[in-house]
């Protein structure tokens, strides 16, 4: 439920993003999300990744002060997802569960989208390539198209009237969509009324998880794991020290980002009793890759091509001399990093 990214900071002179990045694209992706946050609406859309189909609802109310969204999975197991603001309350009626937490970073690709587009320049060029219709509704179709082999590209359908996003394809170099979004049917209205957004199940008679359950801790980490390679635009944006469901001792959690592709690094002690992934794997969108330093399990996974999980996990070192929850920054490992991958 929780996914983490932060912003590419890299400014970028007009001049040198023109060409790669065309207005008429900016316009639409900026009043995309203005849309998306801002109206309200209702529909259905079918979710693919991996081969695997799902259908949803999405209902989603802005008041002027307040937003409110209601995600409810159709098929496979129930569950429904409602985020009021920042506070995001999970329902899984099989369980008997409810899982509460705070949205503290907003890791959806619209929703980054929102930061300045030229900022992204040097690793993707935007384009507009032509128009569909999508729900009913006449789209504008855009390109995010990746400079090199180490990220996904998307391609993103806008409507033209409302400015809602209407479908999304997530694509590698060959063109193969990985993921896709797709709304089959949305109607946009004046306001949703509050019966709309209550769950289907109460969930008075459930077990109710908070936030502690998975806890983080930014202060208290090992700044010593550092990433020595990776590809040009990447830097370590956040690090926590976070308990997992299923491990006795905290995992130290490195988030790695371009700005719009993200990766995660999990570091936790190995011990000849624990289940260690090693090698490389795949599930649909995202790629995995494990391996064993130090008596440590190091998995990096995350929607980016295998090349690039694997040339972050392989260049994964501890620099005893960095201290532990020191303050420290990561920019001049990250700029390291961006050099030895050019």
């Amino acid at each position: 439920m929780k996914r983490f990214a932060s912003f590419l900071a890299v400014f970028v002179p007009i001049a040198s993003w023109a060409v790669d990045i065309q207005p008429s694209a900016v316009d639409y992706i900026n009043k995309m999300g203005q849309a998306l946050k801002t109206l309200n609406y209702h529909g259905s859309l079918v979710y693919l990744n991996g081969g695997r189909l799902e259908s949803l609802q999405l209902i989603h109310k802005n008041d002027g002060n307040k937003e409110w969204e209601r995600l409810v999975h159709l098929s496979g197991e129930p569950r429904e997802v409602i985020r009021h603001d920042d506070v995001v309350t999970c329902y899984l009626p099989d369980s008997r569960s409810v899982v509460v937490g705070q949205r503290r970073f907003n890791n959806h690709l619209f929703a980054k989208l929102t930061a300045n587009l030229e900022q992204f320049a040097p690793n993707y060029s935007f384009i507009t390539s032509g128009s569909n219709r999508v729900a009913g509704k006449d789209a504008v179709i855009i390109e995010i198209n990746p400079k090199d082999p180490y990220r996904y590209g998307y391609q993103l359908w806008i409507d033209k009237a409302s400015k809602l996003l209407l479908k999304s394809e997530l694509v590698d170099a060959k063109g193969e969509v990985l993921e896709q979004m797709m709304f089959t049917q949305l109607d946009i209205v004046d306001d949703i009324p509050e019966a709309m957004l209550k769950p289907a199940v109460s969930g008075e008679s459930f077990t109710w998880h908070g936030e502690d359950d998975t806890s983080t801790d930014e202060t208290n980490v090992d700044r010593g794991w550092q990433v020595a390679k990776m590809p040009s635009g990447f830097m370590i944006s956040a690090r926590y020290k976070q308990q997992m469901p299923n491990s006795t001792q905290p995992v130290e959690h490195v988030i790695i980002s371009d700005g719009l592709a993200s990766v995660s690094v999990y570091i936790e002690p190995f011990n000849a009793e624990s289940q260690s992934f090693i090698g490389s794997s795949r599930m649909g969108a995202v790629n995995i890759f494990g391996s064993v330093l130090d008596d440590h399990k190091v998995t990096v996974v995350g929607e980016v091509p295998i090349s690039t999980v694997e040339m972050i996990a392989k260049s994964i070192q501890y620099l005893a001399e960095v201290a532990p929850g020191s303050e420290k920054t990561d920019s001049a490992t990250a700029a390291k990093g961006e050099e030895a991958a050019q």
